[in-house]
């Protein structure tokens, strides 16, 4: 991290410094002002100042970055940039990284990596837009490089100690504590370092369940690290990074809102290969009430559900009553070479070696509720993903040309093997399981170059011409299975597969920049790739792989520091527009083996390529340093996105409403055009206040910091008009975060901070299951309440 004297437009140079971030956007270290990309940088001084542990943590208060959990479990934190994200099912859309390697993705939820992510960081790096060149695959919609503190050459030992109390119902305010500690040691001076820290972090959960008492809700994690910097020469350099975590939790608590009664009563005789005839006035699976009477027997009900949603309502969001006794276990270990030797004064040769795993067990009440509508039940022992994944890079990066070109050149592997099970409950009266079994390489080749055109004349000084290019080969087989058999061992579906599907892509960076002393423009256009795959879960033979999808994301931008008066002023903005083609989305998938004299239909689903869509925005960030104490931080993100092309093969069990207002039978194509685009809120913006006391120096650095965030509504459904899905659209939120601190209190080394998040005690729906036409209910994960901490530190020899 590095400071920078904003002398933009000004004579004479304000005394007043804007904090500056070092990044590596392109895969070598340099000012954030001094990259042509859109991004956000924090620092960890920011990082502990907002309380931002997690990725979800950042909402709010990075431009066009959404972190959800994808109608999944709480921690599943999925990042979603320029409307470009994550399926159920799918590769990511954006992939984190610590210390330059993906972390290990689960192929079939979206989780990336382990707790305590970030713990021990340098600065975390938000880069917007497709990274096809010098990140790849996946990363059409951006990337969040996590970049951890590495070894020097200075002895130093941190120490950190925190509580914390939510706001509660019922008389349980849920505490937390938490535990950190970091050491930094010189074992040879300026050959040996290491960098040694570790982090526990536990809390009660803020949802209670009313039968057994068991809190959901809760956190329960530890991390350790281990960074070893080797420099033999003044040419050599060796950073070995070892980074493990383990979380053991009580799971989420999901709350039942409706029951789908109609839906119901379609899909029971559906799901036993029962077609009821079509009379007038008259619809026979209503008459029938099949569904009703399955969930009054099952549930047990008196009146098709609807008492088990009074009984929730009446208890509040904080309580619950759920039938599949959730938890989530989740480690994952990474371990991270990073080799660099500079074969001359201009030419470097990196090598970036990685072996990361991640192993995942969970259980899940997705319905929310005492009846069995559908729930993931896996025993103790059985993953429901294990994931082992080696990658190797290469790189050559240099200058030429009397310093007027800097290239990389280099070349990516990465192999993947992942398994995993899945025990579930499902449509009250079916057991379900599946499992698969997946094998993945990829390899790419890549080269991207700036030259500065200032180098064929003066009159173009200061202009840069950047060109990259990567090409992917892609390959994944592997084989799944899926097992459904009714109550009273009457068997629906029995089957498994082997496949394999191999996609290859040519993506690209074209810009060009130009900077005036402290003034930056820029524009530039790249292509994205998200690589095709496995369904692991299909049932149609025809939809066990999927094609991949692309981005070509068009982007002009301008960064500038400059001065008003005496004040220092930074200003980046940037304007984009993405064309999205091929897009991928995932689906019902229901199937009727025509070799098979059951008329029971196969129900499953698959990962689907629909249509096309456009995505634009405007994000900009502004920092005014008003004082020497006194620091304003604004952000801004305007997106609009839109479906230009979605139809989709619809296979689902029961109906499905389109735009054309008609519900559509399996077998039909739906026309989705009309849909909300998913996850993307059309504004979002953040406020920041910081203030340092300007109080005697024995009396230490005194900081208050005050921060709103604002989200705008959001849609969460896949494939289904609102009218369709009850609850999709999640509604917009903003909230208050606190906190001051005071460090090198009286001269010492010891340091304190007091913070809040959520001081209004919002309450708000953050997921909904979207499983309205699918398992009958609608159900929601709702949002953390207050919570208020103390932290304290010692630092020595910082």
């Amino acid at each position: 991290m590095a400071s920078v004297v904003p002398t933009a437009f000004a004579q004479d140079a304000p005394a007043a410094t804007i904090e500056e971030v070092l990044v590596t956007a392109r895969r070598t270290q340099e000012s954030q002002q001094d990259v042509p990309i859109a991004l956000a940088a924090m620092s960890g001084d920011d990082l502990r100042r907002e309380q931002i542990n997690s990725p979800t943590d950042l909402n709010g208060k990075v431009p066009s970055l959404v972190v959800g959990t994808g109608s999944q479990m709480r921690n599943t934190e999925t990042p979603t940039i320029r409307g470009q994200g994550a399926q159920f099912g799918s590769s990511p859309g954006v992939v984190i990284y610590l210390a330059e390697v993906a972390l290990p993705s689960d192929p079939v939820a979206n989780y990336q990596g382990g707790s305590g992510k970030f713990f021990d960081l340098s600065n975390i790096q938000v880069l917007k837009g497709s990274q096809g060149t010098l990140f790849g695959r996946n990363t059409t919609g951006g990337a969040l490089l996590l970049e951890p503190n590495r070894p020097d050459n200075e002895f130093s030992l941190s120490l950190r100690a925190g509580i914390s109390r939510m706001a509660g119902d019922n008389g349980h305010d849920p505490k937390g504590a938490s535990y950190e500690a970091v050491v930094n040691l010189p074992l040879i001076d300026d050959v040996l370092m290491a960098r040694i820290g570790g982090q526990v972090f536990e809390r009660d959960g803020f949802t209670t369940d009313v039968v057994t008492g068991k809190d959901y809700d809760d956190k329960n994690y530890w991390t350790a690290r281990l960074g070893v910097l080797w420099q033999p020469t003044e040419r050599i350099s060796n950073y070995l990074l070892a980074n493990f975590s383990d979380s053991d939790t009580n799971g989420t608590a999901t709350v039942i809102e409706r029951v789908n009664r109609t839906g119901l009563n379609r899909a029971i005789p559906g799901a036993l290969g029962l077609t009821l005839p079509s009379l007038p006035l008259v619809d026979p699976a209503q008459s029938a009430n099949s569904g009703c009477l399955l969930l009054n027997a099952f549930g047990p009900s008196t009146n098709c559900g609807q008492d088990i949603i009074d009984e929730q309502a009446a208890r509040g969001n904080r309580s619950v009553q759920l039938s599949g006794d959730p938890n989530d276990q989740l480690t994952s270990d990474t371990f991270v070479d990073n080799f660099s030797f500079d074969l001359t004064d201009s030419i470097t040769l990196r090598n970036i070696l990685s072996y990361s795993t991640l192993v995942h067990s969970y259980r899940w009440d997705l319905d929310g509720s005492r009846a069995a509508f559908n729930e993931f039940i896996n025993p103790d022992g059985v993953n429901n993903s294990d994931v082992r994944t080696i990658t190797e890079e290469l790189q050559l990066q240099g200058e030429a040309l009397e310093g007027a070109l800097n290239y990389v050149v280099g070349a990516y592997y990465e192999e993947t093997d992942a398994d995993g099970r899945i025990i579930a409950k499902s449509l009250l009266f079916v057991d379900v399981e599946q499992g698969y079994k997946q094998h993945k390489e990829s390899f790419a080749p890549f080269a991207q170059a700036s030259y500065d055109l200032g180098h064929l004349t003066t009159s173009l000084a200061g202009l840069n011409l950047t060109l990259g290019v990567r090409y992917t080969d892609d390959l994944t087989e592997g084989s799944a299975f899926i097992k459904q058999v009714a109550s009273g061992g009457f068997t629906l579906v029995d089957k498994s597969f082997v496949t394999e599907v191999e996609t290859t892509a040519l993506t690209y960076t074209a810009g060009l920049d130009y900077k005036f002393e402290n003034l930056m423009l820029y524009g530039k256009v790249s292509r994205g790739y998200k690589t095709g795959g496995l369904s692991t879960i299909a049932a149609n033979p025809q939809h066990y792989t999927y094609e991949p999808e692309f981005v070509v994301n068009y982007e002009i931008g301008q960064k500038a520091d400059f001065a008003l008066g005496d004040i220092p002023v930074r200003l980046n903005t940037a304007l984009y527009y993405t064309d999205y083609t091929d897009m991928q989305t995932a689906a019902p998938d229901a199937y009727v083996d025509p070799d098979n004299p059951s008329p029971v239909p196969q129900l499953g689903q698959s990962i689907f390529n629909v249509g096309e869509a456009t995505v634009a925005g405007l994000e900009m960030d502004l920092t005014v340093q008003l004082s020497p104490g006194l620091t304003v931080v604004a952000t801004y993100g305007y997106t609009d996105a839109k479906y230009n092309r979605f139809d989709l093969d619809y296979f689902g069990a029961t109906p499905q409403l389109d735009c054309s207002g008609q519900e559509k039978s399996r077998g039909d194509s739906l026309e989705l055009t009309c849909l909300p685009f998913k996850t993307t809120p059309e504004h979002q913006y953040s406020l920041s206040l910081r203030y340092l006391l300007p109080v005697a120096q024995h009396w230490g650095d005194i900081e208050g910091s005050v921060t709103y965030a604002w989200v705008d509504e959001q849609y969460s459904a896949q494939i289904s008009p609102p009218e369709a899905e009850p609850g999709a659209w999640l509604p917009d939120f903003g909230l208050v975060n606190a906190s001051i601190s005071c460090s090198r209190i009286l001269d010492s080394a010891f340091s304190a901070q007091i913070y809040g998040t959520n001081l209004a005690n919002k309450e708000y729906r953050i997921s909904n299951s979207n499983q309205w036409n699918l398992t009958y209910f609608q159900s929601s994960i709702y949002s953390e309440p207050r919570n208020i901490g103390l932290q304290l530190s010692y630092d020595f020899g910082q």
